[in-house]
């Protein structure tokens, strides 16, 4: 058939102009803001593709299918208000990339042409823009393919001079043969690996890259270290080395090229080799289990505050955390010349998640467990290492109630950051969402790692919800600030932390003043065995419950799993927030008169020892009924049109809302999975495999209830879904099990598209297909749950 358009009151929501680009300068004074594109055609995503290695890549320009960049490129001066347009560039250009120079006195981007990227940069002064060599950058693996190497050299990505495409009948030399290792592992669903030699073959072509350093005062252009496939380079504080990592053959069949066989090796400046770090094998063969890590060297993190010393952990308890160890990593250090025996430094109980640096005294690493959810920040001490780090923070990341917050950092010349402190460096600075059961109030905390007492500096003041981004790195007591209110969209301003000085940077207009004024609540209830629950819900404007008649519902949700029924209630949206309507949301059809109980509380607890998928679907009733029972009750349902829906794994859910509750009118499922044994290694938190609980994996399966299934269902998909678990054949085969046991479903498959949906036929097409189902499916009886709401409605009436 041919792409459809919703009504136009919901057409209108689709093609809204996004926001900016907004990239600050060193000093802050300056903001580079760029225009972003509304959605792509269908034709745009017809442009080229080879898929290899878990990559989609442009063949015409070694680049990531599907990019698309920004447009008008301009610098504003939040000092003097002043906005220039950038000079010299082709008309109707895309550009990617934006970066500033250390000194903030250059900028560099990168042009789109259609044979490649081509950078060019141009000074803060005069914005005459001009390229740097030819468009034939390789950024096939994606990352920013270029790096300012002080403020006027560049280290750039290009392709193999001279290098051949390879031909198929030249790289098919016979039968494709695996061998199994013997080892036990545990991979997720991944698409679009390597099949084949020729695949093999096509990405070391389109993968493999030569680094280039080009003298802007010269134009003078030389080869630096050695060609290869590069997943990876940073410099040292003082400039001087450069960490490199480069992927190695032999590639594998089972896995993304991020996990392919590495080595990592110390350069200095001139791009010499100093020394090999580490030589990784393919990452294929991993303990099942979350947490899971190789015993290799891992995560090399150059220490900030020093001008070079490099850092990495490796797993001392096999990278398994299933097995019983009182510590589970090591961090080892080296410092130049990087000539004697690596270092150790501190052991951590849990696994190593993150450092943040400040001095020889201070330091921040935070490493965590899955199984307790546990996650612990510690204070240690660099110079120092046999110190015991102190405990600053011991904390249940599930527990949004007590979360402390995050630390705060700055960046230094060096491009590289550290811990932003107060009173002489014994305090620091840490922001957080400020989660309560009235909603949060994002906070700006200072920290004495003294006393480890917590003062509040700053707190976001209904009815605004503001949020700091981050501070000044030269004037650090300036923050920028994000503020909204329910019916006013995010606008920016810069905020001093103690005078309350204020500077406004953005006036940005409401974005659909049609729905300005639709009405907004957050709903609190509870389900049958306690668990507290809530939900978003908005209705058009106007529309009152108990006084008007009761509307048509899209409740949308995605399910999340739990270890406590506590904190699997807890609030955490703010009735001042603005709700930007996104049209892959359910929001646009507040546009045709329905309500839309959003995000509404989808929670899979297991307690314990207890899995939380071994009651999935007892849960995910509940749950739905709970909400129906709140709906209903309160006036807002009108209970013969209650629809659900929800994407990916809240398709999974609504698939199985529809086989076990007979709650809805219909249900809408967009690029999920429904048979599980087709995910045999772990979908969402499932550690364990489909050998391990095959009658678990079995039940979890919607296509194995595809008889049970009485309300008409809508799938649509993506024809080329990248995602992890989520082949559009999972589609394809729940409707053709539903319509050869005689149920009512639809089909959509949308050309081109991917897990999400980009193209603006695709989307108009996907919304004219959900109010279409919508409109014509409706029940002809009352679930009990909704009859028996009803009921008690009415006699409150």
């Amino acid at each position: 058939m041919n792409y459809q358009r919703p009504p136009e009151a919901i057409a209108d929501l689709v093609n809204l102009k996004p926001d900016p680009l907004m990239l600050f300068g060193p000093d802050r004074d300056y903001i580079i803001i760029a225009d972003r594109p509304m959605y792509p055609s269908v034709e745009e995503l017809k442009e080229p593709k080879v898929k290899l290695a878990g990559r989609q890549i442009n063949p015409n320009t070694f680049s990531p299918h599907g990019s698309r960049g920004f447009y008008h490129p301009r610098l504003h001066r939040i000092s003097t208000g002043e906005e220039r347009s950038f000079q010299g560039l082709p008309k109707g250009g895309m550009f990617r990339y934006f970066s500033w120079s250390p000194d903030g006195n250059r900028i560099a981007f990168c042009l789109a042409t259609e044979d490649g990227l081509q950078l060019w940069t141009c000074d803060r002064q005069s914005l005459h823009c001009h390229p740097v060599g030819e468009n034939n950058i390789n950024n096939s693996l994606g990352g920013v393919p270029y790096d300012f190497i002080g403020n006027e050299r560049f280290l750039i990505k290009r392709r193999i001079p001279g290098a051949k495409k390879p031909s198929m009948s030249e790289n098919v030399t016979g039968p494709i043969v695996q061998d199994s290792s013997g080892k036990e592992g545990s991979n997720r669903t991944y698409t679009n690996l390597l099949q084949s030699d020729y695949d093999v073959a096509l990405f070391r072509y389109y993968a493999s890259s030569q680094l280039y350093l080009h003298r802007l005062d010269t134009g003078h252009e030389t080869p630096w270290a050695e060609p290869g496939i590069i997943a990876g380079l940073g410099d040292s504080p003082n400039g001087k080395y450069f960490l490199i990592t480069y992927v190695v053959e032999p590639f594998s069949f089972n896995v993304p090229y991020d996990k392919f066989a590495d080595r990592v090796l110390l350069l200095d400046r001139e791009g010499n080799v100093i020394r090999e770090l580490t030589r990784r094998p393919v990452v294929e063969h991993l303990p099942p289990a979350f947490g899971a890590v190789i015993t290799q060297p891992r995560r090399f993190n150059w220490r900030s505050d020093h001008p070079a010393q490099l850092y990495w952990t490796e797993a001392i308890d096999g990278g398994d955390p299933r097995r019983a160890a009182p510590f589970r990593e090591q961090l080892y250090f080296l410092e130049a010349p990087f000539t004697g025996t690596p270092q150790k430094s501190i052991k951590l109980p849990l696994r190593f998640g993150a450092l943040r640096w400040c001095r020889g005294d201070l330091a921040i690493v935070v490493d965590w467990e899955w199984a307790s959810r546990r996650q612990v920040t510690r204070r240690w001490y660099p110079d120092d290492p046999s110190r015991t780090p102190d405990v600053l923070f011991d904390h249940n990341w599930e527990d949004n109630y007590n979360d402390p917050g995050s630390v705060v950092t700055i960046s230094l010349p060096s491009d590289h950051s550290v811990l932003l402190t107060r009173d002489n460096g014994d305090t620091l600075v840490m922001v957080g969402n400020g989660h309560r059961p009235e909603g949060p109030q994002p906070f700006i905390d200072a920290f004495n790692l003294t006393t480890h007492e917590k003062t509040r500096l700053w707190e976001s003041t209904p009815p605004n919800f503001e949020r700091p981004l981050f501070f000044l790195d030269q004037d650090p007591e300036f923050f920028l600030l994000a503020r909204e209110q329910a019916n006013e969209r995010p606008n920016f301003f810069l905020h001093h932390l103690v005078s309350n000085e204020e500077v406004r940077i953005t006036d940005f207009p409401h974005p659909y003043p049609q729905l300005r004024h639709t009405n907004y609540e957050l709903l609190t209830y509870e389900r049958a065995d306690g668990v507290q629950l809530s939900g978003e819900l908005h209705t058009p404007e106007g529309f009152v419950a108990g006084r008007d008649a009761p509307l048509p519902v899209l409740m949308w949700a995605y399910p999340q799993e739990y270890k406590d029924a506590d904190k699997a209630g807890q609030v955490l949206t703010s009735a001042h927030q603005f709700r930007r309507i996104s049209p892959l949301s359910p929001l646009p059809f507040l546009a045709a008169g329905y309500a839309v109980f959003d995000d509404f509380a989808m929670p899979i607890v297991g307690e314990g020892e207890e899995e939380p998928n071994e009651t999935f679907i007892e849960q995910v009733r509940m749950n739905a009924e709970a909400a129906v029972r709140r709906l209903v009750e309160s006036g807002v349902a009108d209970p013969r049109r209650i629809y659900v829906g929800g994407h990916s794994y809240g398709a999974f859910m609504t698939a199985h809302l529809l086989a076990h509750t007979d709650l809805f009118a219909g249900g809408i499922a967009r690029s999920g999975a429904f048979n599980r044994t087709l995910t045999p290694f772990g979908f969402q938190a499932e550690e364990r495999t489909f050998w391990q609980v095959p009658e678990t994996y079995v039940r979890l399966s919607p296509f194995v209830h595809a008889d049970k299934i009485d309300s008409p269902l809508l799938l649509i998909h993506g024809e080329e879904d990248s995602n992890s678990g989520t082949y559009p054949v999972q589609s394809k085969r729940m409707f053709t099990a539903l319509d050869n046991l005689g149920k009512t479903a639809r089909l959509c498959l949308l050309p081109y598209e991917d897990h999400g949906y980009a193209a603006e036929e695709s989307i108009l097409h996907m919304l004219w297909e959900m109010h279409r189902w919508m409109d014509i499916h409706q029940r002809p009886e009352l679930s009990p749950v909704a009859e028996s709401a009803d009921r008690r409605n009415h006699g409150r009436r």
